[in-house]
């Protein structure tokens, strides 16, 4: 497993969602420039406040995928003999990407999940190493390689 161009490809789609929502959040401020200068009343009232509430959920998103650009960033290329934050690890279950929570992708051909640090099954693997096994919701995790 190539880390390197997983950390590339996961930062490229990261870019895109960065210059989306960039785009959408430029757009909306846009808007509301213009109602402002040609409304009043109680229904431009809601619609501004529909319109701010669209703006913190899409300002929210932004930060969310500039943190986790960064998280990217900062994570180690080198192969290591045991789990830590940015390891891909193979397990009997699948291939989990350990401290970035991008949720699901796939990589060379298979389903990869990025788990936070603070998830339940990122806490258990953290630390353990080739053939350590671990218990999440009565299924058990046997780990088979660490990149």
């Amino acid at each position: 497993m190539d880390k390197r161009t997983l950390f590339q490809l996961l930062t490229a789609g990261i870019s895109e969602k960065i210059t989306s929502l960039q785009a959408d959040i430029a757009d909306l401020q846009k808007g509301m420039t213009e109602d402002s200068k040609s409304s009043a009343g109680d229904k431009f009232e809601t619609a501004r406040e529909m319109a701010q509430q669209e703006l913190v959920k899409l300002s929210k998103q932004l930060n969310e995928q500039h943190r986790l650009k960064s998280l990217l960033a900062n994570q180690p290329i080198e192969h290591t003999l045991q789990v830590q934050p940015g390891s891909l690890v193979q397990t009997n279950k699948g291939l989990f990407l350990i401290g970035i929570p991008i949720g699901n992708n796939f990589f060379e051909g298979k389903k990869l999940t990025g788990i936070g640090l603070g998830a339940p099954l990122g806490q258990l693997l953290l630390h353990k190493k080739k053939a350590d096994q671990v218990f999440f919701n009565n299924q058990q995790f046997i780990i088979e390689e660490i990149y």
